[in-house]
């Protein structure tokens, strides 16, 4: 469902959808649930296109943050791919990320902080 919608957005904003473009579409619909950083989606990459770099990734990457279709957050100096864009708690544990989808604590949130509430990151012991 994500890679189609994705596409869809490429292709209706005016992007190309160029071999690389499709494989970073492609390895995030199959890995991004693991919320993966973007070392080891350039490393899935580069399995199909040696060549790669990391800029061409961060700018695809970037594309799709702004057509809304994914957020970015930082994790022990990583950058992370976060594919779930609504509201919630990102809880981490060993390095494990698990989304917590909880309306009422969104909204306690929104509610202490004046704010609207787009991630949240709960790092566990």
């Amino acid at each position: 469902m994500w890679k189609e919608n994705a596409l869809k957005r490429l292709k209706g904003s005016g992007y190309k959808l160029t071999p690389q473009r499709l494989k970073l579409v492609e390895i995030l619909d199959r890995i991004g649930s693991e919320h993966p950083s973007l070392k080891k989606v350039l490393g899935e990459i580069r399995e199909e296109f040696p060549t790669m770099s990391f800029s061409t990734l961060y700018s695809n990457v970037l594309t799709l943050k702004e057509l809304g279709l994914l957020e970015l957050f930082s994790l022990d100096g990583e950058t992370r791919v976060e594919l779930n864009t609504k509201p919630h708690i990102n809880l981490i544990s060993g390095g494990k990320v698990i989304d917590l989808n909880d309306p009422e604590i969104i909204e306690r949130i929104r509610e202490k902080t004046g704010r609207n509430v787009r991630l949240v990151n709960v790092v566990l012991d």
